[in-house]
């Protein structure tokens, strides 16, 4: 029955997805996050204009029409002639999707119009510019409660308190390589985090490096990247204390779309890894990736011998859409400093889909076991679904439908399956600012009542805002 249910509701977000695909046309796809954590890529939702045409000569050019608020506002009375997507009125009164015109994405105006400005950044002293040093951050903060009135929201993650947290104050600087002219070059990566996530994030897998930064219960500093890379020819590789390439959602706040996390994120999968990664792209559409890491959310000491591989690859089916594989597999450690112990194999599949220029859709599987544990053996996995849609620069619409089943108990705390189905928003008044208000409702199939106040389910809402620098 657990099975029916995620077909039926992976059969929906499909079927949705299939029906707007009327639309499509090739557009730039990105590379799912998991696969592009190197440096910090803001406003990952984007809204693809639709591509502008050769303007005609002005003796091909028809008179001007005067557009108006009477003649031009309002879905059902929208003339693509007379609402001039660049022309001044249409950018004041007759902003709407379905004219198929673009004018609000720069001024604003009408029901679904918006003006972002421009983005501020902090200024780059010359000497970080002038080596080729980027720098910059963000802050992200806000509140998950439960409808219950509970203090704590039991396993949510990130969003466990049931208060107001600022979750990350984040700084990084980051150089990138460019082997166009020498045929190598040198750069790296560094981030430095301080907030509620912070303890989270650092290296607690065998408890080394900054896995002692915290300043009280709930607060602490992390530095979750620090890392060099070298690129030579075709290859990139990177040694040192990196984010890891398996699944979707990643730590970095402003990379996802919605404010909670998935369970998959946080219990099945690591977030860092030390050890190095090399990269290479082979022809236009496949990436491979490989390389030798200590664990899981390790320092740089290996307290628990851990060794590992880490490694996958990406593929390009089409123009819009992308297939990735990535796992890691080997010893997880003697379990010295933590649990991490035996044996482990997980794997991520994730599919990005961009069903049209405004619409994605994205499917994720995960499968892990740990064994030669002592007794204590296990397996997870799960599907994760993600439908977003992009209303215009300012506005974009979400869900996520997740089923994460904990065979042993090893990763969440109970036996069974966990559901979750989660709806947000993530609306932008201006470049440096988004807000994600969000709807979740989770529910539990097992062995126990994981949830507060001895519940097998539970009602959340929440809202954070992210200001980037």
């Amino acid at each position: 029955m657990r099975i029916v249910h995620v077909a039926l509701a992976g059969g929906m977000l499909a079927a949705i997805a299939i029906a707007a695909a009327d639309n499509v046309r090739a557009s730039d796809l990105s590379q799912p996050y998991s696969v592009r954590q190197t440096a910090f890529e803001y406003d990952s939702y984007t809204y693809f204009a639709p591509e502008e045409e050769a303007s005609p000569s002005p003796s091909d050019q028809p008179a001007p029409k005067v557009a108006s608020v009477d003649s031009c506002y309002g879905p059902m009375a929208c003339d693509p002639v007379a609402c001039d997507p660049c022309g001044p009125a249409a950018c004041d009164s007759c902003y709407q999707p379905s004219c198929g015109n673009s004018c609000g994405r720069s001024c604003g105006g009408g029901l679904f119009g918006c003006c972002l400005g421009d983005a501020w950044e902090l200024a780059e002293p010359c000497a970080l510019s002038c080596r080729g040093i980027e720098w910059g951050g963000w802050m992200s903060a806000g509140i998950l409660a439960n409808s219950r009135g509970y203090d704590t929201n039991g396993p949510l993650g990130f969003n466990d308190r049931a208060q107001f947290d600022a979750h990350q104050v984040w700084f990084y600087l980051d150089k990138g390589v460019d082997t166009s002219e020498y045929g190598w070059d040198i750069g790296g990566h560094v981030d430095l985090v301080f907030g509620a996530d912070g303890p989270d994030t650092t290296a607690f897998g065998d408890q080394d490096w900054d896995f002692d930064w915290d300043t009280s219960r709930d607060y602490g500093w992390a530095m979750p990247q620090l890392y060099a890379t070298i690129g030579i020819g075709d290859w990139t590789v990177k040694a040192g204390h990196f984010y890891t390439i398996i699944g979707w959602e990643v730590v970095q706040a402003p990379d996802n779309f919605f404010y909670s996390h998935a369970y998959t994120m946080y219990y099945g999968e690591p977030f860092t890894h030390t050890g190095f990664l090399a990269e290479r792209g082979i022809g236009d559409r496949l990436t491979v990736r490989g390389g030798w890491v200590t664990g899981w959310d390790g320092g740089f000491r290996n307290l628990n011998g851990a060794s590992m591989f880490l490694g996958g690859f990406s593929y390009e089916l089409t123009d819009r859409a992308t297939f990735t594989y990535a796992c890691t597999a080997g010893n997880f450690g003697n379990g010295t400093q933590s649990g991490n112990v035996g044996d482990l194999y997980m794997h991520s599949l994730v599919l990005e889909y961009a069903v049209t220029d405004r619409l994605t859709y994205i499917l994720q599987h995960d499968n892990g076991q740990n064994w030669g544990t002592g007794g204590n053996d296990s397996q997870w996995y799960g599907i994760n679904q993600y439908l977003t849609y992009q209303l215009n620069d300012c506005w974009a619409a979400g869900t996520r439908f997740e089923w994460f089943r904990d065979d042993d108990g090893a990763r969440v705390g109970e036996v069974g399956d966990y559901y979750e189905v989660t709806c947000g928003l993530n609306y932008k008044p201006h470049a440096n600012l988004t807000i994600r208000p969000e709807l979740r409702y989770d529910w539990f199939e097992g062995i126990g009542t994981p949830y507060p106040g001895n519940n097998t389910d539970q009602f959340s809402g929440g809202l954070d805002f992210i200001a980037t620098w």
